[in-house]
């Protein structure tokens, strides 16, 4: 459940959807797949997806944004910086600096 911002350096605390900006993020299939419906062949059936909730406050939303990356880690990354490149440099330096 989401309890506050998802930039660590912002300790705001997650009231209401329509206060910033929610990000719905497919970390991977479940670990234990439910039941799933017998009209489709099981050839054609997906394993479920594991959704994650990340929320950025109104003032961090202006500035950052979540993105996921190769390993599939979630990183805050400035939202002035645009390039692909850019962008992991960023993701890396981050998660640096909240080990």
């Amino acid at each position: 459940m989401l309890s506050h911002c998802a930039n660590s350096q912002c300790s705001k605390p997650f009231l209401r959807l329509r206060e910033g900006r929610l990000f719905l993020v497919q970390t991977g299939q479940v670990t234990e797949p439910a039941r799933l419906g017998a009209r489709a062949p099981a050839s054609q059936r997906k394993p479920p997806q594991r959704v994650e909730h990340f929320w950025l406050c109104d003032q961090c939303a202006h500035e950052w944004t979540l993105v996921q990356d190769e390993s599939q880690a979630i990183a805050l990354v400035p939202l002035s910086r645009t390039s692909h490149d850019q962008k992991e440099t960023a993701a890396e330096a981050y998660r640096v600096a909240i080990s």
